[in-house]
């Protein structure tokens, strides 16, 4: 990595028990279609199946690339970056992913939670990354921003089990919006 160069990622993706995709991005032009993908995708995970990596990230060389993984319960998450990436910065990339998932899930991320969630994981994942610049690292700031609440907001959603869930707090969020905008168009 040049002195000038922002730290960035390679891909994302979050696999099930099974290592089949649950969601994907890639941020480089590495592979040329969905096939390739779903190859790598199928070698990364016979690779790293049989490791313990519940506790903390693991770090391996895969396909001259530096992966980084974590599996929580059923599902394994992995950050890939080029090669002469720095390994403590895509670490810091996906415990902020995973902190920011579990904060928002209200528990460990699982394959049914987040494909009942599926809206904020794939929020929480945009926050983290943009085009393979990693923006944010600080999992409560992604929390608040998939939340709609600000990145300086204190508080999480809801604290009892009457509020709302993010993604509701989301859509009631944006109708209003959208239905506060359409008002003030009619009325022009």
């Amino acid at each position: 990595m040049d002195l000038g160069e922002i730290p960035s990622i390679r891909a994302l993706v979050v696999l099930d028990a099974e290592g089949k995709r649950i969601v994907s991005r890639y941020y480089k032009n590495d592979f040329s279609s969905l096939v390739e993908e779903h190859a790598f995708e199928k070698k990364l995970f016979e690779k790293t199946m049989r490791t313990n990596a519940k506790n903390e990230a693991e770090i391996i060389m895969f396909d001259n690339m530096i992966t980084v993984y974590r599996n929580s319960s059923d599902v394994w998450f992995f950050v890939v970056g080029a090669q002469t990436e720095n390994e403590l910065i895509l670490v810091s990339a996906l415990t902020a992913l995973y902190d920011a998932l579990t904060t928002a899930l209200r528990g460990m991320p699982d394959k049914r939670s987040l494909l009942d969630s599926f809206d904020t994981l794939v929020l929480t994942i945009d926050e983290l990354v943009d085009g393979g610049m990693i923006l944010e690292t600080d999992s409560s700031a992604i929390v608040n921003r998939v939340g709609m609440k600000g990145s300086d907001a204190s508080a999480t959603a809801g604290a009892g089990p009457e509020a709302a869930s993010f993604s509701e707090q989301s859509f009631n969020t944006m109708f209003a919006s959208a239905s506060e905008q359409i008002a003030r168009s009619l009325l022009k």
